[in-house]
C-alpha cells in the first residue's frame, strides 16, 4: 500500500520598514536585507524588481542544492543567471528568462530531470507560475 503524503503548511513572516527616501530593511528570523525604494536609483540596494528575480533564483539554487543530494547527483558549483523584460502599463515583467549553470561531470539526462524536479517544487516557481494575486488591507497608526 502506498503511503499517503501528508499536506503541511508553513507560514513566511517577513517585515520591511521604511528608513528613508531611498532605503527599507527587510527582516525575518534575525536576518536583515538592505533594500532600494526610491525609484530609478539604484545606489541603495536591491530594488522591488530585482528582490523578485534574486528570489527566483534563491528558490531553484535551494532546489539544486536538496535534490541534487537525494538525487546522488555532484553538482561542483552552480549559479542563476536571470533577465527580465518590465513593461510601463500596467508595470510587470513581460518576460523573465533565466539560465541555470552548473558545472558537473553528471550526464545530461539526469541533469535535466533534476532542473525539471527544481521547477516542480519551487516555492517561488510554482507562485511565480500560478500567478497569485496578493491580498492586503491598510492599516492606519
Amino acid at each position: 500500500m502506498a503511503q499517503k503524503r501528508s499536506s503541511t503548511t508553513q507560514t513566511y513572516r517577513v517585515t520591511v520598514t521604511r528608513q528613508d527616501d531611498a532605503h527599507a530593511r527587510a527582516e525575518t528570523r534575525g536576518h536583515q536585507l538592505a533594500l532600494n525604494i526610491k525609484k530609478g536609483d539604484g545606489a541603495a540596494g536591491f530594488n522591488a524588481a530585482e528582490t523578485l528575480l534574486a528570489a527566483l533564483g534563491a528558490c531553484l539554487l535551494t532546489n539544486v542544492n536538496s535534490l541534487s543530494q537525494k538525487m546522488r547527483l555532484r553538482v561542483n558549483a552552480a549559479r542563476m543567471e536571470i533577465t527580465a523584460v518590465r513593461r510601463d502599463e500596467p508595470p510587470g515583467f513581460s518576460q523573465i528568462e533565466y539560465r541555470l549553470v552548473l558545472n558537473t561531470p553528471e550526464p545530461e539526462a539526469r541533469l535535466r530531470e533534476l532542473h525539471d524536479l527544481c521547477v516542480k517544487w519551487g516555492t517561488v516557481t510554482n507562485t511565480l507560475i500560478g500567478g497569485l494575486v496578493p491580498e492586503g488591507t491598510l492599516v492606519i497608526e
